[in-house]
């Protein structure tokens, strides 16, 4: 269990939001704090990626390129 502490204004705006998503403001946190930490991992892992390509250890291939892949798996 956690204890969260906001402003009257935030906890106005999350009773709004739930009302209007017609979940409790427990259950619309949680799902916020995971939308919000899954966005953060998917930034990293773009980053890496990133890094990656950037340093050589990793390369691209066009649309076509990867067309002709998927339809040589199809086949």
């Amino acid at each position: 269990m956690m204890t969260l502490n906001i402003d009257d204004d935030t906890a106005n705006l999350l009773r709004q939001l739930s009302e209007q998503e017609h979940v409790s403001p427990a259950q619309l946190i949680k799902n916020l704090l995971s939308d919000y930490l899954e966005d953060l991992a998917d930034a990293a892992a773009a980053d890496i990626a990133l890094a990656e390509l950037t340093c050589g250890k990793d390369d691209t291939i066009s649309l076509a390129e990867w067309e002709q892949q998927l339809n040589a798996l199809e086949h």
